[in-house]
Parts: C-alpha cells; sequence; structure tokens
C-alpha cells in the first residue's frame, strides 16, 4: 500500500514514532516492545492478516529517523522487516513480532551450514540477540533461516554501539523455523539499506542540532561560537551533508517507474550516502564541542558509535567497491 492507496502521509507518522522511542527511555526491552506495538509501530510493514498496517516503505523511513534520533534501544529495524517477510510464512510468529509478545533479530555478519535439515555455524552483527527470542540467519547455500535463540550460545561482540548491542550467536544443529528463499532474502538486504540510512540520517541530525546548540550558547571571547564564520561554515557542510542523505533516501522510495536494478541502485546509493556523510557528521560535531565533545558527558559519542555500526553492519567498503566496479563496467 502506498500513500496515495492509503491516504496517509509518511511524514504523519513521525510524531507518533518521536514520542513512543522518548517514553521508551525509561523501559527494559519487554517493556520497549510493548510500547511500540501499543503505538502500532511494529506493525507498520506487515499485511492486516498478522495484525499489521500493510504499509510501504516510505511509512518506516521517518519512523526508523526518529528511532535514530531518540537512541532507541531496540532492533526495529530488524522487526518490521521480519514481520513482513515472515507473514506468508510463519503468520504466526509475525503476529507476535507486531504485538511485541515475541522479540527477532537478523545477523548481518556470517553465514551458517545447513547440514542435514539443521542449522550450525557461528553469526556476527545480531543486534540484541541476547533478548530476542528468534533469529534470522543467512545460509552459505543461498536463502536464509529463522531459528530459535533457545539453545543457542549468544556471546558479546566487540562493537562499537553502546545502544543496541550487538552479539555473536552459535548454533550447533538447530532445527530452523522456517526458510526464506535467495529473493526474498535479496528483498529484505536491499530495504535494509535504505532503512539503515533512515536511521543514519535521524542520528546525524541530532549531532547537528546538539552541535548547533552548543555553539549558539558557548562563548568565546565575548561572542557566541557561531558567530565565527568557520563554525557556521562547517555547520552548513554538515547540513549539506544531511541533504544529500535525505535525497537519496527519497529517491530509494520512491519506486513508481523504477526496474528492479534502478531499485538495487537507488537503495545502494542511499545507504552509501549516509555512511559517508553519517560518520563525517557525527565526528564533526564532536569537533564543535571541543574537548567536551569526547567526554561520556556529551551524548553525541553515542550518535556516532550508532552511526559506525550501521555502517558496519552493511558492509560499506565492500558495497562501495562493488557499486564503483559496475558503474565502471557498465561505462
Amino acid at each position: 500500500m502506498d500513500m496515495i492507496d492509503s491516504g496517509l502521509n509518511p511524514a504523519e507518522f513521525a510524531t507518533t514514532a518521536e514520542r513512543a522511542v522518548a517514553a521508551c527511555a525509561t523501559l527494559d526491552g519487554a517493556g520497549r516492545a510493548a510500547r511500540l506495538a501499543e503505538d502500532g509501530i511494529l506493525g507498520l510493514l506487515a499485511g492486516e492478516e498478522v495484525g499489521g498496517l500493510g504499509l510501504g516503505l516510505p511509512f518506516a523511513v521517518p519512523v526508523l529517523a526518529a528511532a535514530g534520533a531518540g537512541d532507541l534501544a531496540f532492533p526495529l529495524l530488524e522487526t518490521l522487516l521480519l514481520t513482513r517477510a515472515l507473514e506468508g510464512v510463519l503468520p504466526e510468529i509475525a503476529e507476535a513480532f507486531v504485538t511485541g509478545g515475541a522479540r527477532g533479530t537478523i545477523a548481518w555478519q556470517g553465514k551458517a551450514r545447513l547440514v542435514g535439515g539443521k542449522v550450525s555455524g557461528m553469526l556476527g552483527r545480531a543486534p540484541m540477540a541476547g533478548e530476542a527470542d528468534w533469529v534470522l540467519v543467512r545460509l552459505a547455500d543461498g536463502g536464509a533461516a529463522l531459528v530459535s535463540t533457545e539453545g543457542a550460545k549468544v556471546s558479546k561482540a566487540v562493537t562499537l554501539d553502546v545502544t543496541v548491542s550487538e552479539e555473536n550467536i552459535s548454533f550447533d544443529g538447530a532445527e530452523p523455523k522456517a526458510k526464506l528463499d535467495a529473493p526474498a532474502l535479496a528483498v529484505l538486504e536491499n530495504d535494509a539499506l535504505v532503512l539503515r540510512a533512515a536511521v543514519i540520517m535521524g542520528a546525524a541530525d541530532t549531532c547537528i542540532a546538539l552541535a548547533a546548540e552548543h555553539v549558539g550558547n558557548r562563548k568565546q571571547f565575548g561572542k557566541p561560537l557561531v558567530a565565527y564564520q568557520a563554525v557556521r561554515h562547517l555547520l552548513a557542510r554538515h547540513k549539506l551533508g544531511l541533504e544529500g542523505i535525505r535525497g537519496a533516501v527519497t529517491r530509494a522510495t520512491a519506486t513508481q517507474g523504477l526496474t528492479g536494478e534502478e531499485l538495487l541502485t537507488a537503495s545502494r546509493a542511499a545507504f552509501l550516502a549516509a555512511a559517508t556523510h553519517g560518520p563525517s557528521i557525527g565526528e564533526g560535531a564532536i569537533q564543535l564541542f571541543g574537548g567536551m565533545g569526547f567526554t561520556w558527558e556529551v551524548p553525541v559519542h553515542r550518535y556516532l558509535r550508532r552511526i559506525r555500526a550501521l555502517e558496519a553492519q552493511g558492509a560499506a567498503p565492500a558495497l562501495r567497491e562493488a557499486v564503483a566496479a559496475a558503474l565502471i563496467d557498465a561505462a
């Protein structure tokens, strides 16, 4: 369902998402799932058959941007993708995700082996796997499998992110609950690129807002820091980078008239724009805070850490090389 068919505007969902994200700050994992479900956020992409809203990717963008801006400690991106991917193969689990009765995540690093119909292997970069009931793992022979975390070994991974922790998870002969074929996994991974860009966009927006507030209030030699041209130019450059991300994300969600290859290119461009400008914005915001920017008292580092983790989950360096090679070959 798109904006025209539904009569809704994606921007209208931003306020609800911001309010829900703010409320989640004082809740535990189960409480966050319940609150997000109560506001209808977890069912945004899922079909009405499993209790969702059945909306398209453009509606998820402002919601995930709000999650990034509010430093939400919940695997929202993964949950939204799982509800839609599973609604046709495991509607009961998709519905449990929508209602907050179960929690899931996706292991973005590594591939498991499928031997005798059982899943084995160690996977990484699984956001908040320690709190999840189910995890989607990619398979070495193509596609993906949904596996229960019961009996799995979950360990903390070395990660920059202090908001949405990343874990390693290993299976030894686990029974897959369901499998996604390669085309379904490709759609999920392609949409994940756009949604990561949305989270980075929200986090970068907050970095700029925090930095702008600081330089507007902090005085040096009798006048605010923002009065200095160099500071204004730095803010302007980062704002331009943020708008570059926004434009790329908008292009990636404006799917009408685009071919499959054009959609893939637009999704990759959105994520790479975010992976390029997002870290620069976060680092620039820290610089504008001066020495305080490197302390735990200033929250900018949390957003930069989140941005860097998302950049790694999307394998930005490898994707950048792949896109460059494709463009060269097409020239």
